[in-house]
């Protein structure tokens, strides 16, 4: 501070003590820029234009006192000169706001203190800045901030604290500071984590509110010293965590969904090559047969392998197109293109294509419409693969001279489809893998010399869900299932015919079958 100059305003009537003054400065070559007024009118004029790091004032003034001036000098630090005998005048100037007073004397013995109590003054003023800055930043920070003695009874805390403590200063100053802390011992299971940082050290641990709630914070804690090194008080902050640890575990869970994603493809390619292999292998062995054999053993032996070579083909056009629409729905690039369509026609198509292949095994196929025609908002393609799939299980399942029905129900806003058989019911434990893609696939991996690579269900779900909708099975005690999905509805065209009109009950009994 050798090279620091500070502005001093004088405030004295008496001009022989201007001139002591004047003297000082200029003998002891004080590094003061000095302004002298001679009464409370003239030092009010200079303090509403000028700033000064101290005032200097005389109490008795011609035109008033010291006290006068008090309001004009703002955050200036100002010091009372006083006439022996008025101690009092001067402990009334101290609790007024002054820093300090001088005890004038005939000598003026009393200006040998000067520079000590100007240093003093000016230094007390940017301390009390300094604090004033530290003291705002900390009741505005975020974090919540407290402070304790080294008894551990908390002195002091921020607006943040006690927002996020949800305690009033005045019912949680003067505690003991355990009261923050949960009442059981920290574990891996309250995610405490340790963590060393310079001197300080930081833990993540769980707080306690005043209402009992419990909350992650990040607590750091810093020893205060005195000047002379002692331990006189702990500064604690903590920062509550608990969006960062949602943010930690939703990407926790994304990246271990991710991992099972790449996981489950990797086994689905795995499945697909080898059903591909199987197939092809099958391929060539009945070509391989077929040309084996003489001219007049081909003809009929030959139909029949080539029919079954279709077959396979067919099958393996639908392993691949399952595993590149499950690849595109990993990949968010399954797209739908979206047309109005009549449900009805939909499964009488299905219905159609696949009465064939019911026939071989003596199934009989039909379906149950409503009497109105239920139109809905949906890819045709995709809508048409969910029945097919849905249809194609049930035949494969359901034992020769079977029944297959498709039912369609308007329930409201959504349009739910049946499909129902009388084959071997599925286990009760079995019912919550059906749909599960992974368990599908390990499934075929452990078995998979003997059973098919079979997606349809798995596809018929995904498809759906892209749609808004939804799909699940149900079983009958020891016979029959019930595979049912739901699609939002965009619309009901009501074509009821004249009979339906005369018998509106009727129809309402029967859509409710």
């Amino acid at each position: 501070m050798e090279n620091t100059r500070y502005k001093i305003l004088l405030i004295e009537d008496d001009k022989v003590d201007q001139k002591a003054f004047k003297r000082l400065v200029k003998e002891e070559k004080l590094p003061y820029d000095c302004t002298i007024a001679g009464s409370v009118s003239e030092a009010k004029s200079i303090l509403a234009s000028e700033r000064f790091d101290v005032v200097i004032v005389d109490y008795l003034l011609g035109d008033g006192t010291a006290f006068d001036i008090l309001d004009s000098v703002k955050d200036t630090p100002p010091i009372f000169v006083t006439g022996a005998g008025n101690e009092e005048i001067a402990v009334k100037a101290w609790k007024a706001g002054a820093y300090d007073y001088l005890i004038k004397d005939v000598e003026r013995n009393y200006l040998k203190a000067v520079p000590i109590t100007v240093e003093n003054a000016v230094k007390h003023k940017k301390t009390e800045e300094e604090l004033r800055l530290l003291s705002g930043a900390i009741m505005n920070t975020d974090d919540s901030v407290y402070i304790t003695n080294m008894e551990n009874k908390i002195i002091f805390v921020n607006r943040a604290f006690c927002e996020s403590y949800r305690y009033k200063e005045e019912d949680i100053v003067g505690k003991d500071s355990n009261i923050l802390w949960i009442g059981k011992p920290q574990s891996e299971r309250t995610r405490s984590v340790f963590q060393i940082v310079g001197g300080a050290w930081e833990v993540g641990f769980y707080h306690k509110r005043k209402d009992g709630s419990v909350f992650p914070v990040s607590l750091s804690r810093s020893i205060i010293r005195d000047s002379n090194g002692n331990e006189v008080a702990v500064v604690g902050v903590a920062r509550d965590i608990s969006e960062r640890l949602l943010v930690e575990d939703e990407l926790r869970t994304k990246s271990l969904e991710l991992e099972g994603r790449n996981q489950l493809k990797s086994e689905l390619a795995i499945a697909v090559c080898h059903q591909l292999m199987t197939l092809i292998a099958e391929f060539k062995n009945i070509i391989s047969d077929a040309m084996r054999g003489t001219l007049g053993e081909i003809g009929w032996e030959l139909h029949n392998n080539l029919k079954l070579a279709v077959r396979n083909i067919d099958k393996v056009r639908g392993i691949i197109s399952d595993f590149l629409a499950i690849s595109q729905i990993d990949a968010g690039k399954m797209k739908l293109e979206l047309t109005e369509l009549s449900l009805g026609s939909v499964v009488s198509e299905v219905i159609e294509a696949l009465s064939p292949l019911a026939a071989e095994k003596d199934i009989e196929l039909e379906s149950f419409m409503p009497d109105s025609e239920l139109v809905i908002e949906a890819d045709r393609d995709k809508i048409v693969r969910v029945l097919t799939n849905l249809v194609s299980n049930a035949i494969k399942t359901v034992p020769p001279n079977g029944h297959i029905g498709v039912r369609v129900k308007d329930i409201g806003s959504e349009i739910a489809v049946e499909v129902q058989d009388d084959g071997p019911s599925i286990e009760s434990n079995e019912i919550n893998k059906i749909f599960n893609r992974l368990d599908q696939i390990r499934e075929h991996l452990r078995y998979g010399k003997e059973e098919g690579l079979a997606l349809g269900l798995l596809i018929a779900k995904e498809l759906l869900e892209t749609h808004g909708g939804c799909i699940w099975a149900e079983s009958g005690d020891g016979q029959g299932n019930n595979f049912c999905f739901t699609l939002p509805k965009s619309g009901v065209q009501e074509e009821v015919s004249t009979a339906a009109k005369a018998g509106e009950r009727g129809c309402e009994d029967c859509t409710q079958q």
